[in-house]
């Protein structure tokens, strides 16, 4: 699936994107988080093994990292659908673009910067943002929105009122499957106590394995939903998979609708 993954997308190696679409530039590089999360997630299923300490062999299997970075690829794969894959016009998905990166670059002024340079990039972003704001304040789109999410945009909160169920809803995703795994994959990233006590019980190395085994699944599953969704966007992308029935099949296979999800919790 990585395979698939990496060929469509160096589909469009030199591919040029004219200036009014040059937003589109920046499905690439999530396209490489999603891939880094999925690649590392793919290498501790494999097993970690640390020196010997105390006199102690160290090897184990890692889902908690694993479950956390399963979290992270969903929620990467939810923001570009969000963004560049759910608005059905160009204009729309730019006017989300632009919201998203409003809202990074804001972040960006609050951190703590110790350095001349970051204080330059800084003060050097300070008018790309007042450029941004500028932009998006005489976008017809914003002029349609109520007032509480013309608040949200001009602070970069670009889910505006939805939660990660309602974006995973967006992409065909089974909402009550996806808020039960949420709510399971968050429980490790946050140190909650599900998290903890599932760590506790899994001191054997196969029971290790087998939860690791399910995650793998979830990164098939969400890899599947990316390449489909990347495809729709670019056609070079798209004859990657045309061109190739074992590439088609493979994805199909894992691409998991709402009805299917229904089917199983049914048999359940």
């Amino acid at each position: 699936m990585m395979e698939i993954f990496i060929r469509c997308g160096e589909a469009l190696r030199g591919k040029s994107i004219s200036a009014e679409m040059s937003w589109q530039v920046y499905t690439e590089p999530i396209a490489m988080k999603l891939l880094f999360h999925l690649g590392s997630l793919h290498v501790l299923q494999k097993g970690t093994v640390l020196p010997a300490m105390a006199g102690v062999p160290i090897e184990y299997i890692d889902f908690p990292s694993i479950a956390t970075l399963a979290r992270a690829a969903f929620e990467t794969f939810l923001a570009f659908h969000f963004i560049f894959i759910d608005p059905p016009t160009n204009e729309q998905k730019r006017f989300r673009y632009d919201v998203w990166k409003l809202g990074g670059l804001k972040d960006r002024q609050r951190f703590f910067v110790t350095t001349q340079e970051g204080k330059d990039v800084l003060q050097k972003e300070k008018l790309s943002i007042e450029d941004l704001e500028n932009a998006i304040k005489s976008n017809p789109l914003y002029l349609q929105l109520s007032e509480p999410r013309q608040k949200e945009a001009m602070r970069g909160k670009w889910r505006f009122e939805k939660k990660w169920e309602d974006l995973a809803e967006l992409t065909g995703t089974h909402k009550g499957f996806f808020v039960s795994l949420y709510a399971y994959l968050s429980s490790f990233a946050h140190t909650g106590y599900l998290g903890i006590l599932q760590l506790s019980q899994a001191t054997e190395r196969e029971i290790q394995q087998r939860l690791a085994d399910i995650y793998t699944n979830i990164g098939l599953t969400i890899m599947s939903h990316f390449i489909l969704a990347y495809c729709s966007l670019f056609q070079e992308a798209q004859n990657v998979l045309d061109q190739n029935d074992s590439y088609k099949k493979l994805v199909e296979v894992y691409f998991l609708k709402a009805e299917d999800w229904e089917r199983f919790i049914a048999k359940a």
